[in-house]
Order: structure tokens, then sequence, then C-alpha cells
């Protein structure tokens, strides 16, 4: 069972990874995304996808790292999960300041 959780983890953090570089390059969230699935987002500019693929960039980095630590030996893992946690935190801060900023009134 193990095995299958640390499969699952290296598939979405990847997938995370992907999906955050692909929202820095394009500046947009594909055309074929329906409304429910930007709902914390109301205005989607250029820099509010960015700042979501920074965010699910870090998110996916965090999660990688976790999983590292399963094989890596104890002085790097430690490492490791402090580096998880700066990445999950620094994904959440830019997720959450994305958010307030699609929301604010424009000026």
């Amino acid at each position: 069972m193990g095995y299958v959780v640390e499969g699952v983890a290296y598939v979405s953090g990847t997938v995370l990874i992907g999906a955050g570089l692909y929202l820095i390059m394009r500046g947009t969230f594909p055309a074929w995304w329906q409304r429910r699935l930007l709902w914390p987002l109301v205005r989607v500019t250029p820099a509010v996808a960015h700042l979501q693929g920074w965010a699910a960039v870090g998110l996916g980095i965090s999660i990688l790292a976790i999983v590292f630590t399963s094989v890596a030996p104890d002085g790097i893992a430690g490492i490791l999960v402090v580096a998880a946690m700066a990445a999950y935190l620094v994904g959440l801060v830019l997720f959450l300041f994305s958010t307030w900023l699609s929301r604010r009134r424009a000026a």
C-alpha cells in the first residue's frame, strides 16, 4: 500500500508542476475549463494566472520533497521536510494573494 501512495504522490506532484509551468508560460487558464473549476477566482488576469502557476509549482515541489524523504538518508530527509514545508507555505501565500488580487476592484 505504501508504494501505491508514493506513486500517486509522485504523479500528482509532477502533474502540479506541469500545470503550473503551463500557467506560467501561457498566462491564462485553458479555454476548456468551466467557470466552476476557477471557483475562488473572479477576474483572471495574466498576473493572477502566473501567480496561480507559481503556487501550483510550489505545491508540486512540496509533494515531491515529502515523497523523496522515504528514500533519503536521515539528515537529507530532515532538510527535505523543511524545504517541503517552506515550498508549501510559499505556494499557499501565492494562492491566497492571487485569489485576493482577482477579487479586488479594478482601479
